[in-house]
Order: structure tokens, then sequence, then C-alpha cells
């Protein structure tokens, strides 16, 4: 043989990814749930083949999601998901604070009573 085999640790998956820490991700989901959108935060691959943080979101919210973030100059993709949802991803890896900033000047869902 010619290499030695794996030992467990080298067996264990490794994803660099969710970049954002659980206390971000926490933020910007209490964030958005104040403002009446249910998302759930999570990594997806983009079209570069790479894994880059997302948002799994009901889909009916993806036009106003996409045009509060589209004000906010973020650029994203969007990827269908199955039973009504559909995932957002910032494959321009943005840091979790721009994220946090551009949240809290999205406006209120008015479609969802508060």
């Amino acid at each position: 043989m010619s290499r030695p085999y794996f030992t467990e640790d080298e067996k264990m998956a490794y994803s660099p990814f969710p970049k954002w820490t659980w206390k971000e991700t926490n933020t910007i989901r209490r964030i958005l749930e104040n403002k009446g959108y249910s998302i759930t935060i999570c990594s997806r691959v983009g079209c570069d083949r790479k894994y880059h943080d997302a948002w799994e979101v009901e889909r009916k919210d993806i036009p106003r999601l996409i045009e509060q973030l589209f004000r906010q100059r973020i650029v994203v993709e969007v990827q269908a998901e199955g039973h009504g949802k559909a995932s957002i991803n910032f494959v321009y890896d943005y840091s979790a604070s721009q994220i946090i900033d551009a949240v809290t000047r999205f406006q209120i869902n008015k479609e969802v009573v508060l």
C-alpha cells in the first residue's frame, strides 16, 4: 500500500460553512421574525459549486425580500426548494455584520398580522 489508512479524525466531514456564528444567525433571524418574515438560516451550494450562507424562506416572501436586499445593494442567488420554500443564497459571502445592518433597514412585512 502506498498510502496509510485514514484516521478516525480524518474520516470526519469538514465544512467551513456556515461562516456566520450562532449568535449572528440568531440576531438575523430574530430581526426578520420581528419584521414578519419566517426564515431558517442554512448553507447552500451556489452556482460556483461552493457552499455559502443562505436563508430558507417561504416562496410567497421572495419578491418582497429580494426587493429589500436590492435596496441595500446585496447580490444574491435564489434557488427553489421543496414544499413552498425557496433559498436566498449569499454567494458573495457577505459578513454577518453587513447582513445585520441591512436587515435592520428592511420594511415590515404588511402581509402578516403582527
